[in-house]
């Protein structure tokens, strides 16, 4: 019988390529042979990955405390004439996709040695992962405020020309290609740190210039900095500029920081402006045949600013935005 890291590779490798209709899922068996059927992994049609495993039936259900990044629920199904119950957690943010897929396998790696039921397992491997899954999401807290920080930068730029036409560009939080389009496009990344600058890019659109406009790239190098700018004075100043406090907040949805982190510094250190030509490198889908993408997605690469042409002096972000 296979590792469990290798079992739930190549069922997260099969449910890649499936196709899910809205409101549906798909899903394979993970279980050990002689309970094939007592873990499951599910994707659903937004493309969220789940593992799903069955309640004993003499067991009653139990809190699993889990936070943000890992949700978890019970699920009644009726089998057999009968009652079962299911854990469900899903893996809510894709940048945590790989650390949810070791702790799946290690958890069946236990119950195939063990012969004990996979949730029990799951439950102790999630109490001796919960210091790591802490630390990433530490991590991954400050990589969305730094980013957040990036988008609220370019918005107050943009506030000071024209506030409604800055809020009605904002099109990133409402899950567009672009953080920023009219009839051209911006795209706002942020880098942290002192390495070579390389930044994320997310799907094959994102490099794809709108139809019939233009398309830059801006990458801010922030730091923590008690001599820089919060995040709530950023939003204060977008407001004095005319777009009201509660419009941002709205814009965010879920998104929105908590008290202490709206009153985190931080300072931009460097600005790194490009334009997105014919000769940008990148995946785009207007490179790439449909045959190519079938059953393709969560794309997310990294792409190294160095080994991009059409970099321009940071001072242009302004005719940039305003162009925009």
């Amino acid at each position: 019988m296979s590792r469990g890291h290798t079992r739930v590779q190549k069922a997260y490798e099969q449910l890649r390529a499936e196709r899910v209709l809205e409101g549906e899922s798909v899903s394979t068996v993970l279980g050990s042979p002689w309970r094939l059927q007592d873990a499951l992994l599910v994707k659903d049609h937004v493309g969220l990955i789940h593992l799903m495993t069955r309640l004993p039936e003499d067991r009653e259900r139990f809190d699993v405390p889990l936070g943000r990044l890992l949700r978890a629920a019970w699920i009644a199904t009726n089998e057999d004439g009968g009652r079962r119950d299911w854990l469900d957690v899903v893996c809510t943010d894709a940048r945590l996709l790989r650390t949810f897929l070791s702790l799946i396998g290690e958890m069946l790696d236990r119950s195939d040695e063990s012969g004990r039921p996979s949730i029990d397992e799951l439950a102790e491997v999630l109490e001796s992962w919960r210091a790591a899954l802490a630390r990433e999401r530490t991590a991954m807290d400050r990589n969305r405020l730094v980013g957040l920080f990036g988008e609220l930068t370019v918005l107050e730029r943009l506030a000071a020309r024209d506030p409604q036409a800055a809020l009605s560009s904002w099109k990133g939080r409402q899950g567009a290609i672009h953080d920023f389009s009219r009839t051209n496009a911006l795209e706002v990344k942020t880098l942290v740190g002192d390495g070579s600058p390389a930044v994320t890019i997310h799907g094959e659109h994102q490099l794809d210039p709108p139809s019939g406009g233009a398309l830059h790239l801006v990458a801010f190098r922030i730091a923590d900095s008690a001599e820089g700018e919060s995040l709530e004075e950023l939003t204060a100043r977008i407001a004095e500029h005319g777009v009201p406090y509660e419009d941002v907040l709205r814009t965010l949805g879920d998104d929105v920081p908590g008290i202490e982190d709206r009153q985190r510094r931080f300072a931009i250190e460097e600005i790194r402006l490009h334009e997105v030509t014919d000769d940008f490198p990148g995946l785009r889908s207007s490179r790439l045949s449909p045959e190519t993408l079938r059953g393709v997605s969560n794309i997310s690469y990294q792409l190294s600013l160095d080994a991009c042409p059409g970099q321009l002096d940071p001072d242009q972000l302004e005719a940039v935005l305003e162009n925009l």
